[in-house]
């Protein structure tokens, strides 16, 4: 019997809640096992979006992935869970174990599509030894608004056609190492004010804007095989009037499919973002994507609010809501099994006995990694001649309030999830290649930034600014910005910053003479920095 006559076989054997249940990605809280067994069991659910709140280790990540996929075989249709991560650079999980590198900005930057292939084999390949069998990216927005609070350093650029072969070239490396990827967010998140965690953005470009450039990537995605496209919970008026992508038939199936061809599994970003939940009620959500044409309807994120929130109830209602829109007549029972026979069809063919992949060995790996920060960092201004300042002794300040640093590890499990912040990592490398250090203490030289006075520090004073993508929130930026300003207004030309993050703030320093960016806020890139300061 061939995969297409084991699915049709398959949906003739289906009660209805068991077909709705593997048409839903789900997450649970903690490191409750009995929960998410009992929601493959019970509600036979397609896959679990997995974060570090999950399992904090490889062998807890390696058990928990077997315990699963075993519970799934058990059932009558057998079709491997997908168990997917946000593995992305600038996000990450298990972030201690794993190589993450310098994040997509750097590798866009360092312009070298055989480095972004080998960097996603690399997460590819270690997700993949762990269980985890697809990648929720890489991230296809195009950096086209610097204001924007929640791509940044998830994309590799400004520039369509460089984000096109990037974006091209990480589903080629998640290829090779075997894992499914997913180009998000379509058809871009890229020019938006506002993130979809907190709201729902809209963009006033038209059709045509879009394909002359957001959707560059994602066609290019398209014919280097991508596995997935995970919607935006954006609005585009000029294209539909009516829905958000997420919801829109005009953008997942007038467009995504039938003009850009796209074949794979269309999934929907979480729908318990505040861009769905502030508008619309969760099972009509959910029916409405269905009929968009998403083919997996993801809950990623209600048990951040587990506090507040019944998650398991509004996981249960959701997929209630889908049944009880087919019993009524509302959604057609053969769009269901549509929808149900493509996701099965993809996972017997893509996720089941897949033969060994080629590895990287970690002499690789780690060369990748040190390439693509050396090549990242850049320097635009130096006007002063004052870099590299290896010989030299200065004072260093990072401009980051103390404070900011309890969010990068995030308790909700997406996110950067460094588990050390560059100021540390930094400051230890340095410790290694430098006998003095002159280490400004933030609250006391800020006071002394604020005051009318000219402090006597050693100088030139090196200035660290930082951002970070966090779902949900912001990283305080400004507040650096407004720092580094000051310290312009005493010491002009003695000022260098180095930026753990996009350039986009330079437009802001138009008195700076000497400007570095690295264009990522990872370890490696700490380090990468360290051997020349």
């Amino acid at each position: 019997m061939n995969i297409e006559q084991k699915v049709k076989q398959l949906l003739g054997t289906m009660c209805l809640e068991e077909k709705v249940g593997q048409l839903f990605i789900l997450a649970f809280a903690g490191k409750d096992l009995d929960y998410a067994k009992d929601l493959v069991k019970t509600k036979h659910v397609g896959g679990f979006y997995i974060t570090d709140d999950n399992a904090s280790s490889l062998t807890e990540a390696t058990q928990l992935s077997e315990i699963l996929q075993h519970q799934a075989a058990l059932r009558g249709c057998d079709a491997p869970l997908i168990l997917a991560v946000d593995q992305e650079g600038a996000w990450g999980i298990l972030t201690q174990y794993t190589d993450v590198g310098p994040g997509n900005l750097a590798l866009g930057k360092a312009d070298d599509v055989v480095l972004t292939e080998k960097m996603y084999q690399t997460f590819a390949q270690q997700m993949g030894s762990i269980g985890y069998n697809t990648l929720l990216s890489p991230c296809a927005d195009i950096n086209a608004d610097p204001n924007n609070p929640i791509i940044g350093l998830r994309s590799f650029g400004e520039q369509t056609d460089k984000v096109a072969k990037h974006v091209a070239a990480a589903v080629r490396g998640a290829k090779k190492a075997g894992n499914l990827s997913c180009a998000k967010h379509f058809p871009g998140h890229g020019d938006t004010h506002t993130d979809s965690h907190q709201s729902l953005p809209i963009v006033n470009k038209s059709l045509a804007e879009l394909r002359a450039q957001d959707l560059v990537p994602f066609q290019r995605a398209i014919e280097a095989g991508v596995d997935l496209v995970m919607t935006s919970h954006i609005q585009y008026p000029q294209v539909d009037a009516q829905y958000p992508a997420t919801l829109s038939k005009v953008i997942l199936t007038d467009l995504l499919v039938e003009e850009m061809g796209f074949k794979g599994l269309i999934i929907t970003d979480s729908m318990n973002m505040w861009a769905m939940r502030k508008n619309y009620q969760p099972e009509q959500a959910a029916v409405l994507a269905l009929q968009a044409g998403a083919h997996l309807v993801m809950l990623s994120e209600e048990h951040y609010e587990n506090s507040t929130t019944d998650y398991k109830a509004l996981q249960a209602q959701t997929i209630q809501g889908v049944v009880n829109a087919v019993k009524q007549g509302e959604l057609r029972e053969a769009l269901i099994d549509t929808r149900l026979a493509h996701v099965l069809t993809y996972k017997y063919q893509q996720l089941q006995n897949q033969p060994l992949q080629p590895q990287l060995s970690s002499s690789e790996i780690k060369s990748v990694v040190t390439s693509a920060c050396e090549k990242s960092l850049t320097v635009l201004r130096n006007n002063q001649g004052l870099w590299p300042l290896k010989d030299c002794e200065y004072s260093l300040f990072f401009a980051t309030h103390p404070r900011c640093y309890d969010d990068i590890v995030n308790c909700r499990g997406i996110g950067p999830n460094d588990p050390n912040s560059v100021k540390e990592v930094l400051i230890a490398q340095l410790k290694q290649r430098k006998s003095t250090l002159n280490i400004l203490d933030w609250h006391d030289f800020s006071e002394l930034l604020n005051s009318d006075s000219v402090p006597d520090i050693v100088l030139p004073l090196v200035i660290v600014t930082e951002d970070y993508p966090l779902p949900g929130t912001r990283f305080d930026v400004q507040n650096q910005q407004d720092l580094v300003q000051k310290a312009l207004s005493k010491w002009q030309e003695q000022v260098v910053v180095v930026a753990m993050r996009s350039d986009y703030e330079l437009t802001q320093y138009t008195d700076l003479s000497t400007y570095i960016c690295a264009y990522s806020s990872r370890a490696c890139a700490a380090t990468a920095l360290a051997n020349k300061l």
